[in-house]
């Protein structure tokens, strides 16, 4: 029998959809992907705020969503989320606490035993990640429902395959082989239906001019936080040079990309440019590779999978 799929999905059967899970005692954990400046942040909040005014409408004060404390940065924002009950957040740049080479990380191992432990706690959490594919695997196994933002405005629904013996519910083999073919064929729009996990198309409105400025704002006061998070440093700290707090994280490996030193020169007010040009010179002057892209973990962890090919 052939799955039953709904082309078209609008807002509002999203949202209902998602409240009758949280209703049934289910957590509802979606991740929402695609590039940079196509509206991820803008389809969970969108998301978060129409659940929070369901249950409103329903006489409940739960879900209720706050742009201070709804919006989740940092690994201890996050593991405090996941301790609430019946709460409604939003991990918007998720990469920074699930990323799949951060096995390693303990506060990581914390946030997923969490996550499944709590997962009675019915929370409803939207993680925004440039690609699922780059999450830890177990945050992938308990994604509900996966939202691939394909261009302004719309995203495609996908859902995990219901299996019994394979492991991969979201066949991933299956869909990057469709995927491919596309590519060779140069194929622009492709027909989504063909992928497995496929469930419809929905489209989504763009923030009003308020809401955007709030959204900023609070945007730029928590990458703050998170910068200085990853620097291993108290975010109450402000008499601590950017430069040595940074050239002592670079020379020990533990700066994942320049998007992530362009991230911590902005919370301390520096041109990105500037800053990393501060630190070339600061480098060539100790006598060491004064390239500071030789020093991102995430590239040599790159040519070191490169090596064993």
């Amino acid at each position: 029998m052939a799955r039953k799929v709904v082309m078209h999905w609008s807002m509002k059967k999203m949202i209902q959809m998602i409240v009758r899970i949280l209703e049934n005692k289910f957590d509802c954990f979606i991740v929402i992907e695609g590039n940079r400046g196509l509206g991820k942040s803008t389809l969970a909040i969108g998301l978060a705020r129409g659940v929070s005014r369901e249950f409103r409408k329903k006489g409940s004060k739960d879900y209720r969503f706050n742009w201070r404390n709804s919006l989740v940065y940092t690994k201890k924002e996050t593991k405090r989320f996941w301790h609430k009950w019946r709460s409604n957040g939003i991990g918007d740049e998720m990469i920074n606490v699930t990323f799949n080479r951060d096995f390693y990380n303990e506060d990581q191992k914390d946030i997923i035993k969490m996550m499944n432990m709590n997962r009675d706690h019915c929370n409803f959490f939207n993680a925004c990640v440039p690609q699922f594919q780059t999450l830890d695997y177990q945050i992938k196994g308990l994604c509900k429902i996966r939202l691939t933002v394909v261009r302004r405005g719309v995203c495609i629904i996908q859902t995990p395959n219901r299996t019994i013996y394979a492991q991969d519910r979201w066949d991933t083999a299956t869909n990057q082989k469709i995927e491919k073919e596309w590519i060779a064929k140069g194929i622009k729009n492709p027909h989504y239906t063909k992928l497995t996990t496929f469930r419809g198309v929905m489209k989504f409105p763009k923030l009003r001019e308020k809401s955007e400025a709030q959204y900023q704002q609070v945007k730029d006061d928590k990458r703050n936080l998170v910068a200085k998070e990853e620097m291993g440093i108290d975010p109450d700290e402000v008499n601590l040079d950017p430069y040595a707090i940074a050239l002592e994280m670079l020379v020990a490996g533990k700066v994942r990309n320049g998007t992530f030193l362009d991230g911590f020169a902005q919370a301390n007010n520096i041109i990105p440019a500037t800053f990393k040009s501060q630190l070339r010179s600061r480098l060539q002057r100790d006598g060491k590779d004064h390239k500071v892209a030789n020093y991102y973990w995430e590239k040599k962890a790159k040519e070191k999978e490169r090596g064993s090919i």
